[in-house]
């Protein structure tokens, strides 16, 4: 029994993770995320000791950070065996190990703020204080809920751009398949989601408690607190329903593109294998010669699709020409080294129209780590510099192509750029109708990082108002429209092409988030500033006051 006294927080921080994970891909389910914070809210409120509690909630808060994300990010182990390294394994871990960061901050954050005010279950009396005023007993809870839900959402906006950024797996993305309650992502971003899970998951502890205090003293009240917290979560899907509901009766103009995407399915070991090279450039003429045959508007190729990249060697650009000249317009993805006067290595977009001589060239900005570039090479250096033994070089900004027929701007998203909403904002601002992502995610196996990935992409859809086509080496090759609504083109793991119609949007309707970004996030992380400051200084005020209380007179 004792045993259980001490070990119920730990347990109930792993339960958290535990239910984290769930939330997301493999088991996928997104309910789960309006509970999954309670059993490490419920470790941190309800009082186990006096001391450095400060040191014990973000304790707390990391261990569920590491059972998170070691968890969900599992599939970077499957690096290991790609490049025979057995430190590779270590891998999630290392990433948990520096992401757990955000929550345990915020467990301690929770923790502070509720202060020695704020006692669930304190002793003797459990029910002392809920002998305030009723207004300032919900509105007080109601604080808290908002503190806790603000520097949430302030702390995954700073994992999403510190150190390069990793933003993957944000708490309202585990939302992805409730439609009308995502659409608030035009105006929030990701962001607001994650404000109303973290909301509901306060307020349903705060609320459990309380009734379960009133019932001992058999005096059941309202609780405006809920009241409003369930408001939120109403009108957001109400709007959302409505935005849908809208959306059906007077469609936007649009053109239909005919986009056709190829789908190779080519193993990441045969990929590095220059041997089996003439056998990808075999699959890949195969499939596109297919594909040219159906007449679609627009050809795609996944990123990284040309073996030794589009500009190896003089016989390789003229295949690439050769396919380009059986449609209207190809975009592939390449790698590409020693580009340039300045000999720089990029993984790129290129994108060439019939008759064109030079194709057009985008450069993918957000690299990815332990992947494209070392972070820390001095100190990581020896033990993954043979996995990473050279830099990719970010793309210097945005950049967009102009298909001819019909005409409309494409924005070019390479692998993982598809999660991030300030680039693909920064394209669409450039006139961009259609989102296109480009990637190669063979990498990971057959994990749940295809999925993740996807599910992350339909933010930028929603937040922007721009459909997207995924073309994908392996899956999951598919289409998003503006609304989040996807359609997958071919099974993943599975080697083909696909033509399908896509409703592009030809009004350039700039939404809020598309003009202003992360403003929410921001917001959210200025206003958790402006109460810490708050608090800090009442509660000086208030130790003065009690020692000038009880000074002799």
């Amino acid at each position: 029994m004792k045993f259980l006294k001490r070990a119920w927080p730990w347990l109930a921080a792993v339960l958290s993770g535990v239910l984290l994970v769930l939330s997301f891909p493999p088991a996928d389910i997104g309910g789960l995320a309006f509970v999954a914070l309670i059993p490490l809210l419920m470790a941190v409120w309800i009082p186990q000791r006096e001391k450095r509690r400060g040191r014990w909630h973000f304790a707390l808060g990391y261990v569920a950070g590491l059972v998170f994300f070691t968890i969900t990010f599992s599939w970077f182990s499957e690096l290991a065996p790609l490049f025979r390294s057995r430190a590779l394994i270590g891998l999630p871990l290392l990433f948990a190990a520096y992401l757990s960061l955000y929550p345990a901050v915020w467990a301690w954050l929770a923790g502070w703020i509720a202060g020695a005010q704020f006692r669930p279950l304190p002793a003797p009396d459990p029910l002392a204080r809920f002998e305030r005023p009723l207004l300032l007993q919900s509105s007080r809870n109601l604080g808290i809920a908002i503190f806790c839900a603000v520097s949430w959402v302030a702390l995954e906006w700073m994992r999403g751009w510190m150190l390069s950024g990793f933003g993957w797996n944000k708490l309202g993305v585990a939302l992805h398949r409730d439609l009308p309650l995502i659409q608030i992502a035009e105006f929030t971003g990701v962001g607001g989601l994650s404000f109303l899970v973290v909301m509901c998951n306060a307020i349903l502890l705060i609320t459990v408690l309380r009734v379960r205090a009133e019932i001992g003293r058999i005096r059941l009240r309202p609780h405006f607190d809920f009241a409003v917290t369930a408001g939120l979560v109403v009108f957001a899907f109400g709007f959302g329903t409505r935005v849908l509901i809208r959306a059906q009766q007077s469609p936007a103009q649009a053109v239909s593109l005919s986009v056709a995407a190829v789908q190779p399915n080519i193993e990441q070991r045969d990929k590095m294998d220059m041997e089996r090279w003439p056998e990808i450039f075999d699959r890949m003429e195969f499939l596109s010669d297919l594909a040219a045959t159906a007449s679609p508007d627009l050809l795609l190729w996944p990123e990284a699709s040309v073996p030794g990249g589009m500009l190896g060697d003089v016989d390789t650009v003229a295949w690439v020409h050769g396919r380009a000249a059986l449609v209207p317009a190809l975009m592939i993805g390449t790698d590409d080294l020693n580009r340039g006067a300045m000999g720089e290595d990029h993984n790129s977009a290129a994108f060439i129209q019939r008759g064109d001589k030079e194709p057009q060239f985008y450069d993918k900005q957000q690299l990815v780590p332990f992947g494209e570039y070392l972070p820390l090479r001095p100190l990581l250096g020896p033990i993954f510099g043979g996995m990473v033994q050279g830099d990719f070089k970010p793309g210097k900004g945005p950049g967009i192509f102009s298909l001819a027929k019909p005409a409309l701007k494409l924005a070019p998203l390479v692998c993982f750029e598809d999660t991030r909403g300030d680039i693909t904002r920064a394209q669409v601002k450039l006139g961009a109708h259609l989102l296109v992502n480009l990637t190669n995610d063979g990498w990971f196996g057959h994990t749940a990082e295809l999925d993740q990935h996807t599910n992350d992409s339909i933010f930028r859809c929603i937040e922007n108002r721009r459909p997207m086509v995924r073309c994908t080496n392996n899956g999951i090759t598919a289409s998003v429209d503006s609304f989040g609504r996807v359609e997958r083109w071919m099974e993943p793991f599975t080697e083909g092409w696909k033509m399908q119609p896509v409703s592009v949007p030809t009004e350039l309707r700039e939404t809020f988030y598309t003009r202003h970004g992360e403003v929410f996030s921001v917001a959210c992380g200025v206003l958790s500033l402006l109460v810490i400051a708050m608090t800090i200084a009442s509660r000086r005020a208030a130790r003065t006051h009690e020692s000038k209380a009880t000074m002799p007179a």
